[in-house]
């Protein structure tokens, strides 16, 4: 009998042999297998080894398992190698040591990592890697959200705002009224306001302001035709002309970091969470993987201050770094530029007379980061009779605080003239102080200046305040200018301000004018805060005219509709007289209107207000409180009554068409609309309740929230037998897509429907067809009637 064992231990010592015969052909055929003579492989400029392919549960600094990755294990030695394209996947830097290429990827040993240890657990299949921080690939995390959002581009509409009062004292009545009109489309707004005034004596009514002006986020800039303002730089003079300016708008982009702001860094030994707390507060907090991390722009408030980072593991493991700073908004990033150019022509008596404009003006300001330390500017203006041109520099010194100084120069007919200033400030949590000092010589001029009006000899201004945390806040300043034409100014003022528990506030304030014929004035104010919107307080002063004193209690208006009151009465020992008072606000969604009543020194007086917008657009035209920056229309067709929230507030409700108004957006922001689902009936189609839109400045956006009437109903289908149409039949409108099961008992739901409808059903390759007409009803869910399938079989 033949034993099957003896013959197996045969056939295998006979093949042993000649396997290794084999082995020994292959290794000695050039890139045939996995080793290759080192000439052969220094032409292929890799290195390759005889290894073996294995699959192993990875575990990196005790997080996992994760899914099993692919592993070579060298022969003879036993070292590990993993693909390159694993080590990007777990965020480890590669090394600089020569890789092996094998099946077209290149594998990198695991102990060609300084301070990494690995250990393979052959009973669970399991490789467990120790990783150093300093080996995973850094990660870089904003600090503020500073992405741009793009704006929407508005849709053709316009607005009128306005600001009525009227009023009656001394048996003399006056009233007056501020009025703004503006259109908008895809290309800018335009406006223009104007001033009119009765005052009993006489009427008029004055032009201020007309402009259009095109936003351009993209750019961070703004063009502006009509009626600006002129930027004025470290020691110019803004005002007022009528012409072309083209300008850095920053506000087009609010999330965007101007000046520069720290950065900190640390390292993280397992994932981590990050808390930064600035001057003990708490600002930030981040997720951070393994490895060293970075947080730009931390979002730290100006001046000097602390920012720690709390870096808390998930072992409860916590590291502190702690980092002093210093920021300061009147400087730039590095690299980041901001600029004007204007040119047009100097508007005088403005708010007097419409038409005033004078000298023509070509002014230039140019502002530059030209380190996170130091920002320069260029100023120059340029007339047919005067030339003004200076320089300007910010440095900081962290450790000090912020230095500036100004030089500038000018030419005119009365000869040419100097300026120079010097400034310094350093703001902290406890201690703030600074000053600067302007000098000018004679025969300097500027824009702000009238023709012959002489330039003032010296402006000064100190400050100091301290912060004594619960013992109150101190703070005193001190201003001084010489003229060359008029008598000087000097001025002092200290006040204190301390908040006495949960009962209120207390200030005290002195005011002392050291020029001329000198006089002192003090004040004391205690107010107590009785609720969210209400308060009461007690002043009390005395100046050189005599002693005040005035009890005053007020409720403010609330964020949405509701009222807000005032009372006052007081003493003035000047007058010998008793003053009291009352003010009266009501606020609703179209308006804010005011009614005051005074009386003082035996005469009464009474005043009358209203302010409020008409916005227009969509075709529609809303009445509202004053619209603000931007608003939005939104408009959910055929629903009427459904509120309407921004930023969780409910602000409006549709109308008997479906739309309602949303003033006071943000605008170059995100702002969130949203409408209540309980509003709206059960037979309302969503597709969402909220929309996210970002208004242009002074303009207004459409939105269309997608609510639809399903227009559906129940019907039942029975077959030719007067079964039931069998569940899992699927019904069509002929000509759409959509499709809708048949449930239990024959019955169906079907949304879209028209007045006529063909009906499609089909079931196991059998079809047939059903005309069924809608007719809307009141009815959520109305029943459409029973119909018969012919030709389908269950």
């Amino acid at each position: 009998m033949i034993n099957p064992s003896a013959q197996l231990r045969r056939f295998r010592d006979e093949m042993i042999p000649v396997v290794h015969c084999v082995v020994l052909l292959l290794i000695g055929m050039p890139g045939a297998a996995l080793a290759a003579t080192p000439e052969s492989a220094a032409q292929a400029g890799v290195e390759t080894v005889a290894a073996d392919e294995i699959f192993l549960a990875l575990r990196i600094n005790r997080q996992g398992p994760e899914e099993s990755v692919l592993v070579l294990r060298r022969r003879g030695d036993g070292r590990l190698l993993v693909r390159g394209e694993d080590l990007q996947h777990w965020r480890l830097r590669v090394p600089s040591t020569a890789a092996l290429r094998r099946g077209g990827e290149d594998w990198y040993a695991l102990d060609a990592f300084p301070g990494l240890t690995y250990q393979v657990d052959e009973s669970n299949q399991t490789l467990s890697v120790d990783a150093p921080p300093g080996l995973f690939l850094a990660t870089s995390l904003p600090g503020q959200d500073a992405r741009f959002s793009v704006p929407r581009p508005a849709a053709p509409g316009g607005f009128v705002s306005y600001d009525l009062s009227v009023g009656r004292a001394d048996g003399l009545t006056n009233a007056g009224g501020l009025f703004e009109v503006g259109a908008f489309n895809a290309w800018g707004t335009g406006s223009g306001s104007v001033l009119a005034r009765d005052t009993g004596a006489g009427a008029y009514v004055v032009r201020l302001d007309t402009t259009w002006t095109q936003d351009r986020p993209a750019q961070l800039a703004s063009l502006r035709i009509g009626d600006a303002i002129s930027t004025a730089g470290s020691w110019g003079r803004s005002l007022r002309f009528g012409g072309v300016q083209w300008a850095t708008n920053f506000a087009t982009q609010p999330g965007l970091v101007t000046f520069p702001l720290p950065s900190a860094s640390a390292e993280a030994v397992l994932p981590s969470t990050v808390d930064l707390f600035v001057n003990d507060a708490l600002r930030l907090r981040r997720e951070v993987p393994t490895g060293p991390f970075t947080i730009h722009d931390l979002p730290v408030v100006s001046g000097q201050g602390e920012a720690r980072l709390v870096v808390r593991d998930l072992l409860g493991r916590e590291q502190v770094i702690s980092l002093p700073y210093y920021a300061s908004p009147r400087l730039l990033q590095q690299g980041l530029r901001e600029y004007s150019y204007e040119m047009g022509f100097v508007r005088n008596n403005y708010g007097i007379d419409s038409n005033d404009y004078g000298r023509f003006a070509a002014i230039v300001t140019h502002r530059v980061g030209f380190s996170n330390a130091f920002t320069g500017e260029a100023h120059g203006e340029l007339l047919r009779e005067q030339q003004t041109v200076g320089a300007s520099g910010a440095w900081l010194w962290p450790t000090a605080g912020l230095f500036s100084a100004s030089v500038a120069a000018s030419h005119a007919k009365r000869g040419t003239g100097e300026l120079v200033a010097l400034g310094f400030e350093r703001q902290s949590r406890s201690l703030s102080f600074g000053g600067n000092v302007q000098l000018a010589s004679q025969g300097f001029t500027q824009l702000g200046l009238q023709p012959g009006e002489l330039a003032p000899r010296q402006v000064s201004q100190f400050f100091v305040g301290a912060n004594g945390g619960g013992y109150g806040s101190v703070a005193a300043s001190y201003t001084r200018q010489d003229y060359r034409d008029r008598a000087e100014v000097e001025l002092a003022n200290a006040s204190y301000s301390i908040r006495v528990g949960k009962l209120g506030f207390l200030s005290f304030s002195v005011l002392r004018v050291l020029s001329g014929e000198t006089k002192t004035s003090f004040s004391l104010n205690f107010t107590y805060v009785l609720g969210e919107r209400s308060s009461a307080s007690v002043s009390a002063a005395r100046d050189p005219t005599g002693n005040q004193a005035v009890i005053q209690m007020q409720r403010n208006l609330p964020p949405g509709d509701g009222m807000g009151y005032r009372l006052v009465t007081g003493a003035t020992e000047a007058t010998k007289s008793e003053r009291v008072g009352a003010d009266l606000s009501v606020q609703n969604a179209i308006g804010l209107y005011t009614l005051e009543a005074a009386r003082d020194q035996g005469q009464t007086g009474v005043r009358a207000g209203a302010r409020g917008s008409v916005a227009i657009l969509g075709g529609n035209a809303f009445a509202s409180r004053q619209i603000g920056d931007a608003f939005a229309v939104v408009q959910v067709p055929d629903y009427p009554g459904v509120r309407v929230y921004a930023d969780n507030q409910v602000v409006a409700r549709t109308d008997a068409g479906g739309s309602a108004l949303v003033p006071r957006l943000r605008p170059y922001q995100k702002n969130t609309i949203r409408i209540e689902q309980a509003d709206l009936p059960m037979d309302a189609e969503i597709d969402t309740l909220e929309q996210d839109t970002v208004p242009y400045l002074r303009s207004g956006v459409l939105l269309q929230i997608p609510v639809r009437r399903s227009r559906g109903g129940l019907l039942t289908v029975i077959l030719d037998n007067g079964e039931a149409l069998p569940s899992g039949a699927v019904v069509q409108i002929a000509g759409e897509k959509n499709e809708f099961p048949a449930g239990l008992k024959g019955e169906v739901y079907v949304t879209g429907l028209l007045p006529n409808n063909r009906l499609h059903i089909s079931w196991r390759g059998q079809h047939c067809e059903v005309n069924v007409p809608f007719r809307p009803t009141s009815d959520p869910l109305p029943h459409l009637g029973t119909y018969t399938c012919t030709g389908v079989r269950p």
